[in-house]
C-alpha cells in the first residue's frame, strides 16, 4: 500500500522552500552590496604634503616680431613681409624645423589724426609676430642666443619674451606627486606613533594642485628703434635658463587603528 503526503503538507513545504531561497538571495545581495560599497573606516587621518622636483628647462619659446610704419598700407605690408621672411629664413638656417615656427599675430591698421571733429588718415602701422620653439636648451643655449641676436640683425624690432619650460612636464609632475605621497605617509606615521595609534591602509588620495614655471622672461630691445630701423649691430645675449621647480600638493587619507 503506497503512502501519500497530504496535499496541504506538500503545499506548505513548497512555500517554506520558496521563502528560504528568497531569504538566501536577499542575504547574498546585501553582502555583495556591502562589499562593493567599500565602507569607509570610522577612524581616519588626513594629511597634505608637498612634493618638489627641480630640473633644468629643455624648451625655450621665443616670441619676436616686426613693427612697421609708413604712409600707405602697401608700403607697410611690403616692409613687414620682407623683414619677417628674412627673419624666418635666418631661423631655419639655425636648424629650427618649419613646424616649430609659427606666425602668432598679424595685423595692420590706419593711424588717424582727429581735428575739428573730423579724422584724417596720416599713415599706417603693421605688426607681425613669430613664435619659435627651440628644444634641447638644457644642453646648449647657443641656438636661442643666435636667434635673438640674428633676428634683430634681420629686422626684428620686437622681442616680447623668452619662455623656458619642459618638453614633457607630465613626467616631472608625476615624480613630484610620488614625493608628496611619500611625505604624507611619513607625516601620518609620525602622528599616529605619537598618539599611540597604528597606521592602517590608504583610504583615498586627492590632488590639490601645484606650482609650475612662470611666464615669459622679458628681453630688452636696446639696440633697435621702434620704427623698425636698427640703430647699430646688436650684441648677442647670454641666455641662462637656470633651474625651475615643479611642485605638487597631495592629500592622503589613512585608516588608523
Amino acid at each position: 500500500m503506497e503512502n501519500y503526503l497530504p496535499k496541504w503538507l506538500v503545499a506548505g513545504l513548497g512555500i517554506l522552500l520558496i521563502i528560504f531561497v528568497a531569504l538566501l538571495i536577499v542575504d547574498k545581495a546585501d553582502g555583495l552590496k556591502t562589499k562593493l560599497s567599500g565602507k569607509k573606516p570610522e577612524n581616519t587621518i588626513s594629511i597634505s604634503a608637498e612634493g618638489k622636483v627641480e630640473a633644468t628647462p629643455d624648451l625655450a619659446t621665443v616670441t619676436l616680431g616686426v613693427l612697421s610704419q609708413g604712409t600707405t598700407a602697401k608700403e607697410v605690408k611690403d616692409q613687414n613681409n620682407e623683414k619677417v621672411n628674412k627673419i624666418i629664413d635666418y631661423i631655419k638656417k639655425q636648424g629650427v624645423p618649419e613646424k616649430d615656427i609659427t606666425t602668432s599675430q598679424f595685423y595692420f591698421y590706419p593711424q588717424q589724426d582727429y581735428k575739428d571733429g573730423t579724422s584724417r588718415i596720416t599713415g599706417y602701422q603693421g605688426n607681425q609676430t613669430v613664435t619659435v620653439k627651440v628644444y634641447g636648451i638644457d644642453k646648449s643655449q647657443a641656438v636661442v642666443e643666435k636667434i635673438l641676436d640674428g633676428s634683430v640683425d634681420s629686422g626684428a624690432n620686437e622681442i616680447q619674451g623668452v619662455y623656458f619650460s619642459f618638453k614633457d612636464p607630465d613626467d616631472l609632475r608625476q615624480q613630484a606627486r610620488k614625493l608628496a605621497i611619500a611625505k604624507a605617509k611619513e607625516k601620518a606615521q609620525e602622528l599616529a606613533s605619537e598618539a599611540g595609534l597604528k597606521l592602517g591602509k590608504v583610504v583615498s588620495i586627492s590632488e590639490n594642485g601645484g606650482y609650475y614655471p612662470p611666464g615669459p622672461i622679458p628681453y630688452a630691445m636696446d639696440a633697435v628703434g621702434r620704427g623698425g630701423v636698427a640703430m647699430e649691430k646688436s650684441v648677442a645675449p647670454n641666455v641662462e635658463p637656470g633651474s625651475q621647480e615643479i611642485v605638487q600638493t597631495m592629500t592622503v587619507v589613512f585608516e588608523i587603528k
